[in-house]
Formats: structure tokens, C-alpha cells, sequence
């Protein structure tokens, strides 16, 4: 692809070409009313504008001017209804449109966006982090995970690793393409999210080849096999790591410290008016599991207490291969801590902020379910572009204040009033130039 400074229109772009290499599923005999494009654009129209009723608004404004902003921003020709956008959906796999991350990605690297995410020696955090967005004890499909209960009552879901580049400091996350936890061919067993989480790093390790990726993760990921699968991919780790599932390292910890191999830094912050005590203790080199072979990894612990009444405020270790001194240990800690942006700034704003990612859009019978998670994601991914790189989207957002005021003002507007652009409608809100659909149609 030609290089091309990022915008909504070029990730926009983006889209609509990995759209125009889908082969269309139905048959040449059945009715085609609807193309693949104006349907899957349709559909991504609603989440990035955070309402259902989006299209609905559209084609009312359609009848009446023989225009509408489905049109103007997003390119659709014409408007499907939700029953046959989901009929049409359910054909096409989600993975059709996993390149589009890959471009986004591939454009804010080329662009120097990312050297604000990078730590560590230049390295890019990407979390691992699963997330359930579909659960019925009745609804489900030939993708769906299941979960039987001591009752007897069987539970019905779809879950997926999320990836997102994180660092300290930054408060957008970047969304990377999801890795579906679904029956896998040729398994008897139930799908893993570590086993997606492999997965994952098998077909996107060869796009960090010339950046060095650093994966965080909770506990489940501190495993021999998973923590070799990231270092045959050249990628290094920060896991958190509990006693109670490490026992053997442990009982190392216990022994080193015993004779005064583990090191132990003191530092403090001011956090308004109290002071916090930052305690680290750390060692080298000292092996995961008790089995044989066993690997060498590097543990690090912050304790995190309040000076003036001495309550713990955060507590957690951790294992990696980046090598740990007083000069890095905060460092590693700070890094490792970040993953806690995946639930409050990713997770929790897809739950709870405008994009709704365990509301019941439709499950269908193949792969409706994974399909409109992706393009929620990509919404998501793609307002955070928006935030990194757009000024008048910045300053806009800025003005508002709320994300909630920012999507009831487009919403309304777009709902009266018809844009040329994306950029039209971004200039209107700041300078207030509407193009009037009484004037244009008088």
C-alpha cells in the first residue's frame, strides 16, 4: 500500500479495500440487493457512532432529501434494514478484516506515533488480556464455547483475547486484531485462552520483527510453555506471578532471601498530599518450575504502602527476562502495572462507554457474533486514532468534555443536518458551518 498520512478517510480506506477482497458468500442465483460493502459498512456506521438507531435516522433522512450521511461519511450506497445486515454477516469471518489493524498499526509506526508507547529500551507493551462478550444458557451456535454447571444447565459463550499496545503514562490503549476462543478443527478439547493467546503470537510475531515487543499478562500466562512460546517468537514478557500457582519459585525466593540474594530498593512518591512508599525486591535468575528442564526467568515485587497509617495500597509480583537492577526494577514494575489499562481504559470502556460489548447486537449461526465484535473494535480503534492524530478531533473532544456529550452531539447532528465529510462534520462542531438540507433541496 501506497504510504499515506493517516485520517478517518484513509482508515476509512483501509476498510473498504479489505471489504472489496471478501468474495461474497451468497449464491449468484439469490437476491443481491444489498452489497457486502454497504452491509458491513452499515454495520460498522452504528458502533462508531454509538447508536442503533444511526440507520434508521439515515434512511428517514433519505426519504425526505434523497440524501444522508450514511452516504457522506462512511460510503454506503444504500441502506440495508438490521434483519438483512445480520443475515449477510453471519456468512463472512471476522478474520477477513484483521488486515485493517495491521495497516492502522503499520501506519502509526511509520508515522511516529508509537514513540510516545515505547519503554523499556524501545520496546511496545501489547497486553494478552481475555474478555467474554456473549453468554446464554439457551441461544448459541457451531463457534460457541460451552460451560456445564453441577446442575446440569449448560452455559453458552464467546470469548477472545483482546490485544492492546499499553505504556505508563499514555491514556489511549491501541487495539490490535483479536484472537477468537472458539472449538478448534480437529480438537476434542475446549478451546484455552492461553492456546488463542499462542495463537495470536504465531500469526502477528512477524510484524514486530523490526520492533521489540514486550507481552503483559496475568498469572494464567506464567507458565513454562507459554513463557517459551514468546521467547521462540523474540518477544519478551512481564507475567504477574502468585504464590500459590508458583509454589517451586517460591520456596527458591525463600531460600535466596535467606541468605541475602534478594535485592530490596526503597523509593517514594507524593501522591496529593501523602507520601507512598514504593518497596522492591527482586532477583535474577532463578528457575520458574520444579520439573525439569526448568527455564531461568527474572521475579520482581513491588509492595506499595501509605506512610501515615501504613495500609497496602497495591501489592503484586512478577516474572520476565528483562534483567532487573535498582535502575530497572521501577521500570519493569511501572511496565508490568500497565496492563491494568487493558480493563479500565479498553474492557470497561467497551462495557460501559457507548460501545456495548456484551449487548446482544446478534449471535446468528456462524460468525455474526465475532464479525460485529470486530467492527466494534475497529470503531474503538479507530476514534483512538483520531484522538492521537486529529487536532480538530482533539480540540472538539476537548471542548465537550464527555465522550457521552461528544456522541449526542454528532448524533443529533447528523440525525437534522447532512455532512459532506467526516471532516466536514468535525469542522462544523468547532466553527459552526453547517451545509442546511432545507437549502440544499430548496
Amino acid at each position: 500500500m501506497e504510504p499515506m498520512t493517516l485520517s478517518f478517510g484513509v482508515m476509512l480506506g483501509f476498510l473498504q479495500r479489505a471489504i472489496a477482497e471478501i468474495k461474497d458468500p451468497r449464491l449468484a442465483s439469490n437476491a443481491t440487493r444489498y452489497s457486502i460493502k454497504d452491509t458491513v459498512l452499515g454495520a460498522f456506521s452504528v458502533f462508531f457512532m454509538q447508536c442503533e438507531s444511526f440507520l434508521e435516522h439515515q434512511r428517514q433522512m433519505h426519504s425526505r432529501h434523497g440524501q444522508d450521511n450514511a452516504q457522506s461519511l462512511f460510503g454506503l450506497r444504500q441502506i440495508p434494514t438490521t434483519p438483512q445486515i445480520r443475515n449477510i454477516l453471519d456468512k463472512l469471518a471476522a478474520k477477513e478484516l484483521f488486515r485493517v489493524f495491521t495497516w492502522v498499526y503499520q501506519s502509526l509506526q511509520r508515522d511516529g506515533y508509537l514513540k510516545p508507547y515505547q519503554c523499556l529500551g524501545g520496546h511496545l507493551l501489547v497486553t494478552l488480556d481475555g474478555t467474554q462478550y456473549f453468554s446464554s444458557e439457551t441461544i448459541h451456535c457451531e463457534c460457541c464455547s460451552s460451560r456445564t454447571h453441577k446442575n446440569g444447565t449448560v452455559t453458552y459463550f464467546h470469548s477472545a483475547i483482546l490485544p492492546v499496545i499499553v505504556a505508563p503514562g499514555q491514556p489511549q490503549v491501541i487495539s490490535l486484531a483479536p484472537e477468537f476462543i472458539t472449538p478448534q478443527d480437529g480438537s476434542q478439547k475446549q478451546d484455552s485462552e492461553v492456546a488463542a493467546a499462542k495463537r495470536w503470537i504465531n500469526n502477528y510475531a512477524s510484524e514486530f520483527k523490526n520492533q521489540p515487543v514486550t507481552l503483559l499478562g496475568d498469572d494464567l500466562y506464567s507458565r513454562q510453555p507459554m513463557v517459551e512460546h514468546c521467547l521462540e517468537s523474540r518477544m519478551n514478557f512481564i507475567f504477574t506471578c502468585l504464590p500459590e500457582s508458583h509454589t517451586a519459585l517460591y520456596d527458591w525466593l525463600d531460600y535466596l532471601d535467606g541468605i541475602g540474594e534478594v535485592k530490596t530498593l526503597e523509593t517514594f512518591q507524593w501522591h496529593k498530599r501523602s507520601k507512598e512508599i514504593y518497596r522492591y525486591r527482586y532477583v535474577n535468575h532463578i528457575p520458574l518450575r520444579d520439573t525439569q528442564p526448568a527455564l531461568e526467568v527474572n521475579w520482581c515485587e513491588l509492595t506499595l504502602t501509605r506512610q501515615s497509617d501504613g495500609k497496602v495500597l497495591y501489592q503484586n509480583a512478577f516474572v520476565t527476562r528483562h534483567s532487573l537492577t535498582d535502575e530497572t526494577v521501577p521500570l519493569v514494575v511501572s511496565a508490568g502495572r500497565s496492563r491494568w489499562k487493558t480493563e479500565n481504559d479498553f474492557h470497561n470502556v467497551l462495557k460501559t462507554k457507548g460501545y456495548h460489548l456484551e449487548h446482544n447486537f446478534g449471535h446468528g449461526q456462524h460468525h455474526l457474533a465475532s464479525l460485529l465484535l470486530t467492527l466494534n473494535l475497529l470503531a474503538f480503534l479507530f476514534h483512538t486514532v483520531l484522538h492521537l492524530i486529529d487536532k480538530s478531533y482533539q480540540k472538539i473532544r476537548l471542548q465537550r468534555g464527555t465522550r457521552k456529550g461528544f456522541f449526542q452531539d454528532i448524533l443529533s447532528l447528523t440525525k437534522y443536518l447532512l455532512f459532506d465529510s467526516w471532516q466536514h462534520l468535525i469542522d462544523f462542531m468547532l466553527n459552526d458551518s453547517p451545509r442546511s438540507l432545507a437549502t440544499d433541496s430548496s
